[in-house]
Formats: structure tokens, sequence, C-alpha cells
């Protein structure tokens, strides 16, 4: 699943190409996309507008127009890409690889869902093999209806994350760490790739119970959240599958990760094997050795003892 860094990648991508150019026509291919309104309502209400800005929150994109706020969520395989037609498509489109077509910039196809057609002739395509991506649009006066958009927690890089904010939600949550991460009341924007490198870098077990962190430790993994996913925004997102920019790119940060999809080869501090096991129904991956199921304190209580 696209996460804050490939989200944020694709929205700067997208502002390059299509901010303040005109749609002339929706054309809707997977009514199951569409969650509000209908998906001939929708196509009709954005027919005619120009798309004057995009923004992120945690891992939804939000299209901002005039009389519209339309709320993106790409779900687990979404691709939102610019398809010019002064270029050709890419030939590698028919190689199929883990069931995925690699290319650059595609032809409308099975998957390719939802179009947007600008007046120059040029056109940005939303493609989804998987079809968990949603979409939904509001009038600007009802978008404060969007619960799933206002209940997310504070943004990684924002004026609200804040260490007494951070150590204020995670006093009483009885559950593992990992999947406390994971859920975007918490922290918005980051999901299964980002949670398992954050705790790599801060040297906590996954299985963890929030509860029990220290406050060294909650302090390095406040730290290590931004560190990680500003990385990630570095390297242009991590391409394992499914996600490409706007551009139709892969990133570079599956080359940079230190325990994600990393099962079995040595770990890169202390060469200790990477494990892999499952937290809250998610694949999550470690290492036993530089993330210990004691807390520091545990373990200098027993090194006395």
């Amino acid at each position: 699943m696209p996460e804050l860094p490939e989200v944020e990648t694709i929205r700067l991508g997208l502002l390059r190409h299509v901010c303040n150019h005109r749609i002339e026509r929706v054309e809707i291919r997977c009514n199951r996309i569409v969650l509000r309104p209908k998906p001939n309502e929708l196509a009709a209400a954005l027919g005619g507008q120009s798309i004057r800005g995009i923004e992120r929150r945690g891992k939804f994109l939000v299209f901002v127009f005039d009389e519209y706020r339309l709320l993106v969520h790409l779900g687990m395989s979404g691709q939102l890409t610019y398809w010019d037609r002064s270029r050709k498509d890419d030939d590698r489109f028919v190689v199929t690889v883990t069931g995925l077509q690699q290319a650059r910039q595609h032809p409308v196809d099975k998957h390719t869902h939802i179009s947007f057609y600008f007046g120059d002739g040029k056109a940005m395509h939303y493609r989804d093999i998987r079809q968990f991506g949603k979409w939904r649009l509001y009038r600007v006066e009802e978008f404060h209806e969007a619960k799933e958009f206002w209940q997310l927690g504070p943004e990684p890089f924002g004026s609200a994350y804040t260490y007494s904010n951070f150590q204020e939600r995670i006093l009483s949550r009885k559950l593992p760490i990992k999947s406390l991460l994971l859920n975007q009341r918490f922290v918005a924007g980051v999901g299964n790739i980002y949670a398992d490198e954050a705790l790599f870098e801060a040297g906590i077990h996954p299985q963890r119970l929030a509860h029990s962190l220290s406050d060294k430790e909650k302090r390095r993994l406040f730290k290590t959240i931004p560190k990680v996913l500003r990385r990630g925004l570095r390297q242009g997102g991590t391409s394992f599958q499914n996600y490409f920019n706007a551009d139709g790119e892969a990133g570079n940060n599956q080359e940079t990760l230190r325990v994600y999809g990393r099962e079995g080869k040595k770990c890169h501090r202390c060469r200790t094997a990477i494990q892999r096991i499952v937290v809250g129904q998610r694949g999550t991956h470690f290492c036993a050795n530089c993330q210990p199921r004691r807390s520091d304190s545990a373990r200098r209580s027993r090194r006395i003892d």
C-alpha cells in the first residue's frame, strides 16, 4: 500500500502536470471505486472544473476545485499517472510481473478505472488492479463530513506532531506497538513498511506493548518515525510491486530498507538474520538482536540482579 512518502511523491509529480488544467470529461469504468456520490454524478460534477491544487493528509490525496474537494485513497495497488499524448506508450506494458504491468506511460487497459481528460488532449489515469482504492467527492461546504479524513492523527512533519502529544497518546495503549503505529488515528501516513523501519531505528521489538515503552524508547521512536519517512520521500518512495510515481517511474527506497522485506538476510548493523513474524495480521520484519523483547530498564535490572 502506498504510504506517506509514496503519496507525497505522487502529489508533487501531479502538481507539475495538472494544476490549473481544465477537465473536459471524466470517464469512470469501475463504479465500486467511487463511494460518493454516484459515479455518473461525480463525472458530471467534475466535467468543466479546473484542478486548483492537490493536498495530502496521511495517505489521502485531496484534489482542490473551486466548488469541490475530491478525496482519493489509493488502497493497496492504486496508481495515479499523467498521460502525455506526445509521448509514446511503453512497449513493455504487456509484460506482467506478479500480476502487475511494468510501464511508464501506459494506455487504458482493463485495470484503468478512472480517467480525467484535459482540454489539451492529455490525461490523468487511475489504475488499480485490486480495486481497493476509494474516491469521494464533496462540495466545499460539505467537506466536514469526510470523517475518515478529519479523524486522522497528527502529520509526522506537522506542528501538531509534538513529543508531549505523542507521549500522551501512547500511555494507556495495551496493544503491540507495531499495531498502534498502523492506526491512522495515532500518526497519519505510517504503514507496514515504515512502521517496521521506524521500530528498527528505535531499537524496539514490534510485539512490545505500547504502554510498556520507557520514556527513552518513546523519544527514540518519536524521532525515528519522521526520519524514515523523510528517507523514503528523498528516495522517491518504495517500489516492490505496484507503486509508481506520477510519471510512471519506480521509487528507489527499497534499496535502502533496513529490515522490511529482508527476511533471512543479514542485519546491516549486527549481521544477525532478519526475522519475519505476523503482528496484527500484518507481516512484520525485525532484528532480534537490535530489537530485543525486553525494555531498556528491564535489561538493566536483569544485569544488576
